[in-house]
Formats: C-alpha cells, sequence, structure tokens
C-alpha cells in the first residue's frame, strides 16, 4: 500500500478549491451591461455630488431690481448685505425729502390762500412761481402785456390773487424754494438708488461667476507647468500639482 503525502493532499485541496472560486464557463461569456450607479462610474458619482451652476444673468437681474439679492443667491453675502442696507438708506432719504418739500409747499400755499386769496386747485407749479414773483395778478399780467407774453395773461377769475403786504409775498416765495430744494435733492438720492444698483448687479455677476468657477475646479487635479531659470540652478521645468476642494 502507498503512503499518501501530506503535500499531496493538500495540492488536491487547493486545486478543488481553486475550481470552485472560479466562475462557471458559461457565465464568462455572458456580457453584462455596466451598472450605472457611483460605485461603478466614479464620473456619475462626481457629477451627482457636484451642485448645480447658477446663473450670471438671474444674479445680475436680481440685484438691479433689490440689491444685494443677486449676491445672495450666488452665496456671497458680504458685499450684498452693504448694497442692500445702501437700498434702504437710500429710500428712507428719498422718502424724507419728499415728505419734507410737500409739507413746505403746503405749508406756503395755506399761507398764499390766507394772505392773498390764491386757490391753487388744478393749477400747476408754474402758478407757484408767479405768486412768489408779483404782489397780485394784475402785477402779473402787465408785465406780461409789456413783454408781449399776451397767452401769458391770466383772465379766469380762478387765478386771483392780492397779497395784503410785499414781506408776506417775500416769505411765499422763499418757503416755495426751500420746498423745490427738498424735491431736487430727492432726485439726486434717486440717482444715487441708481448707481448702487449698477454696483450690485455688476458684484453679483462676479460672485456667480466665481462661485461657477469654483465647482468646475472642486474635486479635479490641475498639472501646471512653466520653464525655470536661476544664478545657482540650471534651467529646468516648474511642475505645480494642485487639487481642488
Amino acid at each position: 500500500m502507498r503512503t499518501i503525502h501530506k503535500s499531496t493532499i493538500l495540492f488536491f485541496v487547493l486545486l478543488s478549491v481553486e475550481s470552485l472560486a472560479q466562475p462557471k464557463m458559461e457565465n464568462v461569456f455572458v456580457q453584462r451591461p455596466p451598472e450605472n450607479n457611483a460605485q461603478t462610474n466614479p464620473r456619475n458619482y462626481q457629477d451627482a455630488q457636484q451642485p448645480p451652476q447658477k446663473s450670471v444673468p438671474l444674479a445680475v437681474v436680481m440685484s438691479a431690481l433689490v440689491p444685494g439679492t443677486g449676491e445672495l443667491y450666488a452665496g456671497n453675502f458680504s458685499s450684498g448685505k452693504y448694497t442692500l442696507m445702501a437700498e434702504a438708506a437710500i429710500w428712507v432719504t428719498y422718502a424724507a425729502f419728499y415728505t419734507h418739500g410737500n409739507w413746505i409747499r403746503q405749508d406756503a400755499r395755506l399761507f398764499a390762500s390766507e394772505r392773498a386769496g390764491a386757490n391753487f386747485s388744478s393749477k400747476g407749479d408754474q402758478f407757484d412761481v408767479n405768486i412768489g414773483n408779483y404782489l397780485s395778478v394784475d402785477d402779473f399780467n402787465q408785465a406780461k402785456l409789456r413783454s408781449r407774453e399776451n397767452d401769458l395773461i391770466y383772465t379766469d377769475p380762478s387765478y386771483y390773487w392780492k397779497w395784503d403786504s410785499d414781506a408776506d409775498r417775500i416769505s411765499f416765495k422763499n418757503a416755495r424754494i426751500r420746498s423745490d430744494e427738498n424735491y431736487q435733492d430727492a432726485k439726486f438720492v434717486i440717482a444715487a438708488a441708481v448707481i448702487n444698483r449698477i454696483f450690485s448687479a455688476f458684484s453679483a455677476g462676479r460672485a456667480t461667476a466665481a462661485y461657477n468657477r469654483g465647482i468646475l475646479n472642486k474635486g479635479a487635479w490641475n498639472l501646471e507647468a512653466h520653464p525655470t531659470s536661476s544664478l545657482r540652478f540650471a534651467d529646468g521645468v516648474d511642475v505645480n500639482i494642485t487639487y481642488g476642494f
């Protein structure tokens, strides 16, 4: 009877295990479609993890309408908060100038109604100017006749006025000028609002573009190479490899 060595038994055991581990021949020649998931397709995994880009035109329009909102949309409200606060301050200032101008104008007209008998119903701003420049409607009409501006003469009785004194006329005129100055200041505030919108829209566009660049560079390897030369070292190539997080 022959003796079977342990090494021979071990060899057959390993051979059997290896044969069991091999796939069946029928499965080897079956072509399976690649699974479209994050584990088998790293690129799809990267795209799934990458947030969508944001619209630069949308950010610009948002800040043009309401300063600061475009920067907030781009995820960079550090500068947008200042343009938003500036916008609020601008409109508060505008309301203050315009309201104060209205108060002065209304008080001046009430004064002219009491001291000159003027009626401001359905009258334009030029009527206020004429009342402040002439003591009465007769003085105004005579001045227009002398300058041959007959089309400007007041013939409607509702345009009548006559000041009790020249001091009252001057007081009304000064009040009207202060009112116009407040209206003019309100117009300058509107110009500041336009400038603030332009600045905010430009800032929102830059912030959104920077956000999109950050998304494209995130998770990507960047290779930069440029020639180098110095007195101590020979000419060569400087290679920089970076990875965006």
